[in-house]
């Protein structure tokens, strides 16, 4: 036995101790690396602006910009600086995203409020930043729930209870105070692969698809950062997975065409806002459009005006209606207009649809805009519409169901402007037709973004139901969208036009017609359950967020 001599026993000691000082030294690096990771995210102010500045970033997802990557980064964003604070604190921060995504995306309610209304700017100010406040306690209250139901930071937070929670929320917010489901996530994906979900989930289907693609890259980030290489990549691949899926589930035709086209002639009359409903203004507005009409008649089978065509009721306006209707009658065309309707023995009315000639039918708007035709809240708020003195400001709603308008042979589900973009509504009403309309007056909101949000939203309802939707709007923009949730033909915004082409109906079911939104609930009710199953009990070397 060879026994070392004591210089080499002290050169051995002196080895491990220089390792275990490379390894402590290594530790207390990565220590700080973490530190400096987690204050860049969690230092109030700063992390504060950046939230708002998410929030704003999102509104270039939509339409008429269509960033789509942006729906992905934003949340993500978002996440990231939620992870390391309290449950107040991300509040705060998600009522700030909520601000910069309103306040950028649907403040064009000013407009109306004031440019038509009639409002000092105060006032209207004062209501548009009310408005937007209450819509920002959405994200405020997703990112409170977060951090306080789920308080470890682990893989089942980022990937289950935050996809979870953002997308029930997207929900309630679509039918909470009569609802308000416009900036979805899931409606910024109607160019982007991940639109091969709606057919089958819905756009809220797609908004879980996009928020769970945000929870992934959160994820890789996380596990690069603790080099988790390995499990960073598995995030990256189901990333990859998700969309290439989405992607392939994209050509899938989930309906099928039903009889020949027809031609359809959609009249945009551009009624200057300020003018439609004044008195010396109506019978040249009625000129207008019969005018526009006139050279269709022959060659199309259905033509239709955009909603509130007809500035006065239809008890005042009986004599021109049924001479419109003989017109559509001795030319075996539909005619299909929109027009107020006085409710009998009541100073209110109902915001209509009728359809004449060759087929025909009603239909009575059930979803009003707030702050066009209602004020939302308490009953004592609806008085403010007294002093905004917005013309046929007083609607209420119809009946909940309507029978579907018959046009030379086509079955045609009808909506009024805000109510395309409610995919709950749409699949209800759209079973067993071959179009679908949507007549619409966004002039109340200026030259402002909201006319191609408003496209953007029937642009998803076409892709959810496998068929055309034909859009018509007093100014723009009106457009022809065909199955697949593309713009088949538009007309140029902002000026009087006639858009002719030819549609196919469909008939077929998508499997969201058939299964509603059943599935898509259970599935972010089980995401939660395994977040919460997924909480270990308080110990030293847990991960948790302050409370």
């Amino acid at each position: 036995m060879i026994i070392p001599a004591r210089s080499e026993y002290a050169q051995n000691n002196c080895d491990l101790n220089n390792l275990s000082a490379t390894l402590a030294t290594s530790k207390t690096d990565a220590d700080k690396h973490l530190m400096k990771f987690k204050n860049l995210f969690s230092t109030n102010y700063f992390g504060d602006g950046l939230s708002l500045l998410a929030g704003a970033m999102l509104t270039l997802a939509f339409s008429p910009f269509g960033i789509f990557p942006l729906s992905i980064l934003s949340p993500a964003l978002l996440l990231g600086l939620w992870l390391y604070v309290t449950p107040r604190r991300a509040f705060w921060r998600g009522w700030l995203y909520g601000i910069g995504l309103f306040g950028t995306g649907v403040s064009w309610v000013y407009i109306s409020i004031h440019t038509f209304g009639g409002t000092s700017t105060a006032l209207a100010l004062f209501i548009t930043c009310g408005f937007i406040s209450l819509l920002a306690l959405f994200p405020a209250l997703t990112g409170y729930v977060l951090n306080r139901r789920f308080p470890e930071l682990n893989n089942s937070k980022i990937l289950c209870a935050f996809p979870a929670l953002w997308v029930l929320s997207e929900w309630i917010r679509s039918w909470l105070f009569t609802g308000f489901p416009w900036l979805l996530l899931g409606d910024s994906q109607i160019s982007a692969p991940l639109k091969g979900y709606a057919p089958i989930f819905s756009t809220y289907g797609v908004s879980l698809a996009v928020v769970l693609s945000s929870g992934l890259l959160v994820n890789a980030v996380l596990k690069l950062h603790h080099k988790q290489t390995k499990l960073a990549y598995y995030s990256f691949f189901t990333f990859a997975l998700l969309w290439f899926l989405g992607g392939a589930l994209s050509f899938v035709t989930w309906t099928k065409p039903m009889g020949a086209p027809i031609q359809v002639s959609l009249v945009q009359g551009s009624i200057p806002q300020e003018l439609k409903w004044a008195a010396d203004n109506v019978l040249p507005t009625l000129h207008h459009y019969e005018d526009l009409s006139k050279p269709y008649w022959k060659s199309s089978k259905l033509i239709i005006w955009p909603e509130g065509a007809i500035p006065m009721t239809l008890q005042d306006a009986k004599e021109f209606v049924d001479h419109m209707g003989a017109i559509a009658a001795s030319s075996h065309a539909t005619f299909i207009t929109g027009i107020p309707v006085k409710v009998l023995g009541k100073s209110v009315y109902n915001n209509a649809v009728i359809g004449l000639g060759e087929g025909g039918g009603v239909y009575l708007k059930r979803r009003l805009v707030p702050f066009g035709e209602y004020t939302p809240g308490p009953s004592m708020l609806n008085k403010l519409m007294g002093f905004l003195d917005i013309p046929m400001s007083d609607f209420v709603p119809g009946r909940v169901n309507h029978a579907p308008f018959m046009a030379n042979g086509v079955r045609l589900s009808v909506f009024i402007c805000y109510e395309i973009a409610f995919a709950e509504q749409v699949r209800i009403q759209t079973a067993d037709v071959g179009m679908i309309l949507t007549v619409s007056n966004d002039a109340w909101f200026g030259h402002s973004i909201a006319q191609a949000q408003h496209l953007q939203t029937a642009q998803m309802r076409a892709i959810e139901m496998g068929r055309p939707v034909l859009s018509v709007s007093n100014d723009g923009i009106t457009a022809i969208i065909n199955s697949s949730g593309d713009i088949q033909s538009a007309a140029p915004p902002y000026q009087p036009y006639v858009l002719t082409d030819k549609v196919q109906p469909r008939t077929g079911k998508t499997p969201w017609q058939y299964l509603s939104l059943d599935p898509l609930l259970l599935i972010l009710v089980g995401m939660l359950f395994i977040a919460r199953r997924a909480l270990r009990p308080k110990s030293k070397e847990a991960a948790h967020v302050p409370s």
